[in-house]
């Protein structure tokens, strides 16, 4: 088992890292499951011919919509498949449990919450002030 070297990574001892890696593994298998689940409907909507032409102005802005739903859900999709990866490694290399920021502990509660958090609450509430 590849725990078997970390003993504790700061607050965070071993049961809990498997714990947090179990979650975090099937977090990723909903995301790709619903990420080909979305890809599966829109090929079958292409092959029926649902996204033909439309006569309609009404019917083309409805076309547009569920193209740009489509393309938003798989880019998020695809994203938080990133941040999901991105956890597993650093559970893999002992840097889990802490901001990639400022190297502080990124509390419980809040990993509890979002097991793939990057950052401690004061790193993310500064990158969202930023991003105003």
């Amino acid at each position: 088992m590849m725990f078997q070297t970390l003993r504790r990574i700061g607050f965070v001892d071993q049961p809990q890292l498997e714990k947090f890696k179990k979650i975090i593994l099937m977090m990723r298998a909903v995301v790709l499951n619903e990420v080909k689940n979305d890809r599966r409907k829109e090929s079958l909507r292409e092959t029926s011919g649902e996204h033909s032409y439309s006569f309609h102005i009404a019917d083309q802005g409805s076309d547009c919509n569920e193209h740009e739903k489509a393309y938003l859900l798989a880019s998020m999709g695809g994203d938080i498949l990133e941040d999901l990866d991105e956890a597993l490694d650093r559970i893999n290399d002992g840097s889990y449990a802490h901001c990639v920021k400022c190297g502080k502990e990124i509390g419980l509660k809040r990993l509890e919450a979002i097991p793939y958090a990057r950052l401690c609450i004061a790193c993310k509430s500064s990158e969202e002030k930023k991003a105003v």
